[in-house]
């Protein structure tokens, strides 16, 4: 408060079935109405079918005079068709009542339903409780004070979504991004100032437990050694990097750091209904640099991929949440985007280039030789990669494939020389990559070749 002195302050917590009660008055009223209506109509119904079963014996009554009249010899035909003609136009009347009914009876239905929805919310509104306050300020004559009251409600969340939209020719991806809210606190938020935080509560206010650490022993018989193969999953926070002032520069956004969060203002006022229904805003969009590549796993899938590398220059970090990748000719894929911090590094894929092909081959692999470097083992890998450009503008691809990596100090790893020239390896992880350049109509073959040496004391069937 500025300019006055708080005197007194009280509170009170109360339903709101009299402020609702009026309007579910009318609307039970409305309801009632319009079940009337639809009794009248069904009872319609039902003489509309009768009238049809009407028509229908007339019909029968007809055939059977006609039929007894042949007989005679001397049939009279204006008879019969004044008898044809009362049957016809019964079952005419009939099927035209019917129809007209069914119409009326279909446009209630949707208004009785429509009606019997509004009322369960309203009751539902009515069973909610609400806080009524009152503030007792004064302040000095002549003068006038300003009064902020400020509460906190639970029931409201939201979550991110991104739209990027790729710019090879400008080497730049422009993020887009949104947030889906929710409330069901009752009350319609309109035209509200929004202000979200990018805290992880569960994450952020909890830290973790340390277990007691035992040292124990037990007897076990002696066992042989048995080479096997590591594959590990690892997640791990990253550290951003500093992108400058230049960066968090985006005309509207306002962006405040709160400790280990970031408050994000939304730029225009948003309706956000209390009854839960999801609403979608806009937050902020950056134009990011990007390095932009055609890559092939060809082990894990035989597809070039066109990926961008780059950098988080927003002033909060991505939340995890769906994203939406463009190309200029239009929506390519929709996939989940990981936490990536302030400044951190990302990837985005932007589909499969469908001009390019690739293809693995297995040229030799678990091939033994004993009796090599004083007893031990040596396995012998050998792969192809077939690499093919059928569009009509040169390409540069990265083909990358695994070379193990070993964490013992008797068992060697080493590249033979088959391997094709030319690639980057990098050591902790054993990736070997190729940049291969190829024009229109190429086609290029690239070889890994590569042996692990193991001693004898070692079971390898792990490998």
């Amino acid at each position: 408060m500025v300019g006055g002195t708080l005197e007194g302050l009280r509170s009170e917590e109360r339903t709101r079935d009299d402020q609702f009660a009026p309007e579910l008055k009318s609307l039970e009223e409305q309801i009632r109405k319009l079940e009337l209506d639809a009794a009248t109509l069904d009872d319609a119904s039902a003489r509309g079918r009768e009238l049809a079963r009407l028509g229908a014996q007339y019909g029968e009554v007809a055939v059977q005079l006609v039929s007894r009249e042949m007989a005679d010899g001397r049939p009279d035909v204006k008879a019969w068709a004044s008898a044809f003609d009362i049957a016809l136009s019964s079952r005419l009347k009939a099927a035209a009542e019917e129809v007209d009914t069914k119409a009326k009876r279909r446009a209630l239905t949707y208004k009785l339903d429509d009606l019997r929805r509004k009322r369960q919310r309203l009751a539902a509104a009515a069973q909610r409780r609400e806080w009524i306050a009152e503030a007792l300020v004064s302040c000095p004559s002549g003068a006038s004070a300003q009064v902020e009251l400020t509460y906190l409600v639970g029931g409201a969340s939201w979550e991110p979504s991104y739209e990027a939209r790729a710019d090879e020719a400008g080497g730049a991806v422009e993020v887009a991004t949104y947030a889906t809210l929710r409330q069901a606190t009752g009350e319609d938020w309109s035209q509200a100032k929004l202000i979200l935080s990018t805290a992880v509560p569960t994450e952020n206010a909890t830290p973790p437990e340390i277990s007691p650490l035992k040292v124990y022993s037990e007897e076990k018989e002696a066992e042989k050694k048995v080479l096997v193969r590591r594959d590990e999953a690892i997640d791990h926070a990253e550290d951003g990097k500093d992108v400058g002032a230049a960066a968090s520069a985006q005309p509207g956004l306002s962006a405040r750091a709160q400790g280990l969060s970031v408050q994000l203002a939304v730029p225009e006022p948003g309706d956000v209904p209390g009854d839960g229904a999801p609403v979608r805003l806009f937050v902020a969009r950056h134009r990011m640099k990007a390095a932009f590549a055609l890559r092939t796993m060809p082990k894990l899938a035989p597809f070039v991929f066109r990926v961008a590398d780059l950098t988080n220059q927003a002033p909060f970090p991505l939340l995890p949440g769906a994203l939406d990748a463009f190309r200029p000719s239009g929506f390519i894929a929709r996939y989940e985007l990981a936490r990536v911090p302030e400044g951190g590094v990302f990837h985005l894929t932007f589909g499969i280039e469908e001009s390019l092909r690739v293809k693995r081959t297995v040229l030799d692999e678990l091939k033994r030789d004993t009796g090599l470097f004083g007893g031990n083992r040596r396995y012998h890998y050998a792969y192809r990669f077939e690499l093919a450009n059928y569009g009509g503008k040169a390409a540069e691809l990265e083909v990358s494939d695994h070379v193990p990596v070993s964490e013992l100090d008797d068992v060697k790893v080493e590249l033979e020389p088959q391997t094709t020239q030319g690639f980057r390896l990098e050591a902790t992880d054993g990736v070997a990559t190729w940049k291969v350049r190829l024009n229109p109509a190429d086609k290029k073959k690239v070889e890994l070749a590569f042996h692990v040496d193991v001693p004898s004391s070692y079971e390898s069937g792990g490998l």
